[in-house]
């Protein structure tokens, strides 16, 4: 179901409409370049504390924003009818890179007021980072994976916000499977919305390939957020989901057993796999320390 938040924090449901079609950054998409190098020669003229301090300013510029009260509004609600506090730990994949894409920067800055805002841990991948972008990653306290986890990451006993900004569907779909169970409810999506996604795999007859999405979108509680964002390419469909207890407790106990990983054969994914990325991850490895504590 879809819904959206009245000023006194309560939701209502909301008649679903026809979204126009998401523009998901494609990270398989040969156009996209990869780092190649480690030496960041498109930067290597700029300050660097020049770029850190345009980041900065695009998350205040961002919490300036009428979206950005939206957002923390919605979050508020969200919150409020899972009956917890706050945010322990936020997961984000595919930012993009943000230091070339206008888009990807204001992800970013949304990303660091949520952290700023919640006091929360964060984890962050792209395999498209840029050796200076996991440098500015490191400095505002991000924890940089080093592992294309393709989505899987389970989450544990806290509460986690999982954003994921125009990703591939796919990458929603593993997430969804590696978490397939009760422990759905301590997670918050910041994702491409949900009812779109049936929908339009719906019409093109393709439920099949993203079962995960499809399976439990009945059971979730969507939040439409209010695109109007300056720049509204940057956070375009994308809507918050949560997963109400008592919702929960109406699915029967066999609907979760049935948990197959994802495969997607003879299907194009928009996300580039483990093993696309192991190069990759191993020059980013050169520059992550641990996550400490």
């Amino acid at each position: 179901m879809a819904c959206e938040t009245r000023d006194t924090g309560e939701f209502k449901l909301v008649s679903r409409r026809k979204k126009r079609v998401s523009r998901v950054r494609n990270s398989s998409d040969p156009n996209v370049p990869l780092p190649e190098d480690d030496n960041d020669d498109n930067f290597s003229d700029v300050n660097c504390e020049v770029l850190f301090g345009r980041l900065l300013e695009a998350e205040t510029e961002l919490r300036s924003t009428l979206f950005a009260d939206n957002v923390f509004h919605s979050m508020k609600s969200s919150l409020n009818a899972l009956n917890v506090d706050g945010v322990s730990e936020i997961l984000c994949y595919g930012l993009g890179p943000f230091l070339r894409l206008k888009s990807s920067k204001y992800q970013l800055a949304l990303l660091l007021s949520l952290k700023n805002h919640y006091g929360s841990r964060v984890y962050v991948y792209d395999p498209i980072f840029s050796s200076k972008e996991i440098e500015f990653l490191l400095r505002f306290g991000f924890n940089v994976l080093n592992v294309n986890e393709e989505g899987k990451r389970i989450v544990e006993n806290n509460v986690t916000l999982v954003y994921m900004p125009h990703c591939a569907t796919h990458l929603t779909n593993n997430f969804l499977y590696a978490n397939w169970g009760e422990r759905l409810c301590k997670c918050i999506l910041l994702t491409n919305s949900f009812s779109a996604v049936v929908d339009n795999l719906t019409a093109a007859n393709r439920s099949g390939c993203i079962d995960y999405i499809v399976r439990i979108q009945p059971y979730v509680t969507e939040i439409a957020l209010r695109n109007n964002f300056p720049h509204e390419e940057a956070f375009n469909d994308l809507n918050l989901h949560i997963f109400l207890e008592q919702d929960i407790n109406k699915i029967p106990r066999n609907f979760w057993n049935e948990r197959e990983e994802p495969c997607y054969r003879n299907t194009t994914i928009d996300y580039f796999t483990a093993k696309q990325t192991e190069q990759i991850d191993a020059r980013i490895s050169n520059y992550v320390s641990r996550p400490t504590g």
